[in-house]
Order: structure tokens, then sequence, then C-alpha cells
């Protein structure tokens, strides 16, 4: 199945968590999603990056001696060189959850061609919770200079790691073969 046919097969479909969806109708979705959060994120980091490369050079001409050497415990860099991410963090955040949402059905559709419940699917969604919760402090304490305490990066790490074995058990899950006939979701997908 084209790219074209399996966004029209699926942008109808959005708020259809019954039935069930083949790979072929599954995978050219799934990827043109993640390739338009993706893209979606590039330009959203443009402006960061425009506004950082203009702190750089402003800040070459007011010192031409060079970046001080950090001190113990003090940021890496100069306050005046470091990014602000909040729009960035806004924005990525919209596109995740942008990003979900037009996955959401699709997932739960092949998963019941699986013959799964499609709450296979949320298997990820708590871990992303707990990074979105302790990605603030991480990173601010990174910024700053500080190192990060130990159970907040314990935490970070462990966290991290679940979601990646979730995410691969998921994915593998999703690129299985669907039951031949007949399954509780419902008849095979149609070609």
């Amino acid at each position: 199945m084209s790219v074209a046919a399996s966004v029209r097969h699926n942008v109808p479909r959005l708020l259809r968590f019954s039935g069930r969806d083949s790979r072929a109708q599954f995978w050219p979705w799934a990827i043109a999603v993640f390739l338009l959060g993706m893209a979606l994120d590039l330009i959203a980091m443009i402006p960061v990056m425009t506004e950082m490369m203009r702190r750089m050079f402003a800040y070459v001409e007011a010192h031409p001696e060079g970046l001080p050497q950090p001190q113990p415990g003090g940021p890496p860099l100069p306050p005046e060189l470091m990014p602000d991410f909040t729009g960035f963090t806004l924005i990525a955040g919209a596109v995740g959850v942008l990003t979900i949402l037009l996955w959401a059905a699709a997932v739960v559709r092949r998963l019941h061609d699986r013959d799964r419940s499609g709450w296979w699917g949320a298997a990820i969604l708590p871990f992303q919770i707990a990074a979105l919760l302790l990605g603030p402090s991480a990173s601010k304490a990174m910024l700053s200079g500080a190192t990060p305490s130990r159970p907040l990066a314990l935490a970070a790490s462990l966290n991290s790691a679940a979601y990646w074995i979730a995410f691969i058990v998921l994915l593998v899950i999703l690129a299985g073969n669907g039951t031949p006939g007949p399954n509780r979701y419902g008849d095979p997908p149609s070609a």
C-alpha cells in the first residue's frame, strides 16, 4: 500500500478504535506521522538555533579574549550564551501529543489485527509521562553546571531503559503478522 493510500485509509479513521488494520495499512501511516513530527520539531528548533547563533556572535564581538574558564559548580557557559528552550519545549510537547493522537487509533487497530488488546499501545505512556516530569529538573541541573542528584539521575536512567524496553516490545508486536481469519476483534482487514 502506498503512503497516499495509507493516509486515505487512516485519516477518516482517526477516532475509530475498533476493527483491524494490516501492516500495509498501518506502517506507511505510522512512518508518515513520525516524519511529520520530526519536520515540525526541526522547524520549531530554527528560532532557538538562530537566537543561539546571534548570542554567540554578539559574545565573540564583545569578548575577543574568548570564553572564561568554567568555575567548579558553576554553569558550563556564560549565562548570556545559555539557550532558552521554553518555546521549543512547548511546541515539541504539542507535536508529541499530536503524534500520539494521530497514531492512537491506528495502533489499536493494528494490535487488534494481532489479536491483542489496544491497551498494549499504552505500554510506553507511563515512561513518557515520567520523562516529562523528570526532564525539567535534570535539564535545569545540567544547564546550571550542577550535577543532578543521584536519585534523580538514577530515576531518569531507569525510566529511559524501561521506556526503550517497552517501546521495542510494542514495535515487535506491531510488526508481526496479523492473525489469519476472523479473531475477537473482527474480520481480517481488507487490502
